[in-house]
C-alpha cells in the first residue's frame, strides 16, 4: 500500500511540475534578449536606418522587436509614429509620439519626440500646421537648444509653406551646429538657391 502512495505522489509532483511549465511558457512577459544585437537600442537603430531608405514594412518589424524588448523604449515609439504618419494614420501616430514624449529618459530623447511631432504635422498638412510645428520645435529647443533635427524639420516646414528666407536659416543653423543633418541641409539650401532663380 505504501508503494501505491509513493507512485501516486510522484505522478502528481509531475503532472503538477508539467502545469507550471506549461504556464510560465505560455506567460505574455517581455520578449528575452536572445542575442547581442537583440537590444532595443539595436533594432531602433536599424529600424531608423530602414526607414530613412523607405522599407517601411522592414523598419516597422524592427520598432516592434525593440518595442517587445523594452515596451517605454521611446526611441522605438517614435519610429512606430513615423511609420503611421506614412501610412496617413496620424491618430496612431500622434499616440505613438505621446508615448515617445511620456517615455523618454534624457532631455535629448524628450526634444526628440517633439520633433517628430513636428514631422508629423508636416507629413499631415492639415489647417494651422505651420503653427503647430513651430509650437513643437520650441518645445524642443527648451529641452535641447543645438538640436539639429529640430533646425532642419523646422527648415522643411518653412520650405513647404514657400517660406525661403526662413528655411534657408534654418538649414543654415543646421551646418553651424554641426552634428547631424549636415548633408541632408546642404542638399536643401541647393534646392533653394535654385528654386530662387
Amino acid at each position: 500500500m505504501g508503494f501505491t502512495k509513493l507512485k501516486l505522489f510522484c505522478r502528481m509532483a509531475v503532472v503538477s511540475l508539467l502545469v507550471i511549465l506549461f504556464l510560465l511558457a505560455c506567460s505574455s512577459g517581455p520578449r528575452v534578449q536572445k542575442r547581442v544585437l537583440d537590444t532595443p537600442e539595436h533594432h531602433t537603430y536599424s529600424g531608423f536606418k530602414l526607414l530613412k531608405k523607405g522599407y517601411i514594412f522592414d523598419a516597422d518589424r524592427e520598432f516592434k522587436l525593440a518595442l517587445q524588448l523594452d515596451s517605454q523604449y521611446s526611441s522605438a515609439h517614435l519610429g512606430m509614429g513615423l511609420i503611421y504618419g506614412k501610412e496617413k494614420k496620424f491618430e496612431l501616430a500622434l499616440d505613438s509620439m505621446c508615448s515617445a514624449r511620456d517615455d523618454a529618459k534624457t532631455e535629448e530623447e524628450k526634444a526628440l519626440a517633439f520633433v517628430g511631432f513636428m514631422r508629423l504635422y508636416i507629413m499631415r498638412g492639415e489647417a494651422g500646421w505651420l503653427n503647430k510645428v513651430r509650437e513643437r520645435f520650441y518645445d524642443a529647443l527648451h529641452y535641447k537648444k543645438e538640436l539639429p533635427e529640430a533646425y532642419y524639420y523646422m527648415g522643411v516646414a518653412y520650405k513647404k509653406a514657400n517660406r525661403w528666407y526662413r528655411a534657408k536659416n534654418a538649414f543654415k543653423k543646421v551646418l553651424e551646429i554641426n552634428k547631424g543633418l549636415v548633408v541632408e541641409s546642404k542638399e536643401e539650401l541647393k534646392t533653394l538657391g535654385q528654386s530662387e532663380q
